[in-house]
């Protein structure tokens, strides 16, 4: 009597989740890559967390250096932000702004502009709606 043997069900299984991620890879939302400047007054704006958040979607984030450049991340794996209209927001990084002053030419931005930053363009508040398109792009915020 032949022995019959049951294929076994770990290829079939690996081979059903190549091609699930293979296709989850292709559905999500379109990325462009974002990067740019912040200045208030004409002057560079350090130690800044910048959030584009879309009207649908996940938000994106940045953090200005000590010359004001910022660039997005959209998730761990990806940089940009999902291509559509985005409110921006800005807040300051508590408890930063001291170590980064010591490394910098450009100084820390003062308690009074930080409030006046703050309080226009602070989340929910903000006025700055702009538009990512497909892409890399350069996005400066002059937050005057």
């Amino acid at each position: 009597m032949p022995i019959i043997t049951k294929p076994s069900s770990i290829p079939l299984a690996t081979l059903l989740a190549g091609i699930a991620l293979a296709g989850c890879q292709d559905s999500g939302p379109a990325i462009a890559p974002v990067s740019g400047t912040v200045t208030h007054h004409g002057k560079a704006v350090p130690n800044l967390t910048i959030n584009f958040i879309p009207n649908n979607g996940r938000p994106s984030w940045g953090m200005t250096d000590s010359s004001g450049y910022y660039w997005l991340h959209w998730d761990e794996d990806h940089d940009g932000a999902e291509v559509g209209t985005h409110q921006v927001s800005v807040a300051f990084v508590p408890g930063s702004q001291g170590a980064e002053s010591g490394r910098t030419k450009t100084p820390p931005a003062t308690p009074a502009e930080q409030t006046a930053i703050s309080s226009k363009y602070g989340i929910e508040k903000s006025p700055l709606i702009l538009e990512v398109k497909p892409g890399s792009q350069t996005i400066d915020l002059k937050l005057d």
